[in-house]
């Protein structure tokens, strides 16, 4: 009998000691959304996706926008293709690159936010359910529809090229 409450409490011990050691990179794992300038809703809307991949991490990264040139004005999504990068985790940062250009992946404990170098910096937030994608692209939404309102297309007349009826000027 003591053997038996001997093991269960080791096996205890073992688990909760197992459970309570995360991997410091684990808090990277999943989908992150963030605007390029939070001070326009119009500008690129960033989105990342982080996966463990042994000792290193996958990242799959896409940029997407309203075309605000669309001529017959309708709203129209476009996402670029997608880039794939491998991270390591240096200094509790993902980093990605070498000796020429490097990239960083930061994460920000006291807002759950990921600072992405890239860009000039771009400030992520955990995006698993795709909520906050669906509400950037609503603010872009209603922000281009408003700049439409407020600057609508000038009628211009069509080009004339025929020199006659330009000026005037009758054939001979």
């Amino acid at each position: 009998m003591k053997t038996k409450c001997l093991l269960f409490v080791i096996l205890m011990l073992l688990m909760t000691l197992i459970s309570g050691c995360s991997n410091e990179g684990d808090k990277y794992i999943g989908k992150w959304t963030g605007l390029e300038n939070p001070d326009s809703p119009r500008s690129y809307i960033h989105q990342m996706t982080i996966e463990k991949n042994g000792d290193n991490f996958i990242i799959k990264r896409k940029i997407g926008q309203y075309n605000e040139f669309n001529l017959d004005r309708q709203l129209e999504w476009h996402d670029s293709t997608e880039d794939t990068d491998s991270a390591t985790l240096k200094d509790n940062k993902l980093v990605v690159g070498g000796n020429l250009t490097t990239t960083t992946y930061t994460y920000i404990e006291k807002d759950n936010t990921l600072l992405y170098s890239g860009n000039g910096g771009v400030y992520l937030q955990k995006d698993n359910d795709g909520k906050i994608l669906e509400d950037l692209k609503k603010q872009a939404a209603d922000a281009l529809t408003k700049y439409w309102e407020e600057h609508p297309l000038k009628k211009t007349s069509s080009i004339n090229d025929n020199p006659f009826e330009k000026y005037g000027k009758t054939k001979w």
